[in-house]
C-alpha cells in the first residue's frame, strides 16, 4: 500500500461527529468486522483515544478515494481503511495493524507527544 499526505482529509477527520452520527455502518461493512472480531463501536472509538491520520491510499489505486487511519482501542492497534460520504465516515476495513504500521504509529504518537502507554 502506498499512501499520499492529505492535510485537507486531516483536517475533515477533526470533525468528524462522535458515535455512529459520524459513521455510515450497514450489512456489508460490518460484515467484515466480524472476520476481525471487531464491533462498530470499537471502530468508532479509535477517534477516543490518540490516532494518526497515516494518509490517502493512492496504490491500490480504488474507484472511491481511501485513507488510512491508525489507533488504538484497548491493546489492540488496528488500522481503519475507510472513505467519506459526504459528512460521514464510512468503514471499509478495520484490522491488526502490520508491523511498520505499528512503527509509524508509535513514532507519530512519540513525536506528537501525544501519551500513550507503550508495551512491555
Amino acid at each position: 500500500m502506498r499512501l499520499a499526505a492529505d492535510p485537507e482529509a486531516a483536517e475533515w477527520l477533526e470533525e468528524v461527529p462522535g458515535g455512529s452520527r459520524g459513521f455510515d455502518w450497514d450489512e456489508g461493512n460490518r460484515g467484515k468486522l466480524i472476520k476481525h472480531r471487531l464491533e462498530p463501536e470499537e471502530v468508532e472509538s479509535i477517534f477516543r483515544s490518540p490516532f494518526v491520520f497515516a494518509g490517502r491510499i493512492v496504490e491500490p489505486e480504488h474507484e472511491e478515494q481511501r485513507w488510512l487511519v491508525l489507533g488504538r482501542v484497548g491493546d489492540r492497534r488496528l488500522a481503519l481503511i475507510f472513505t467519506r460520504r459526504g459528512k460521514r465516515l464510512r468503514p471499509i476495513s478495520c484490522r491488526s495493524m502490520r508491523r511498520n504500521e505499528k512503527q509509524a504509529y508509535e513514532d507519530a504518537i512519540e513525536e506528537e507527544g501525544k501519551s500513550e502507554p507503550h508495551d512491555s
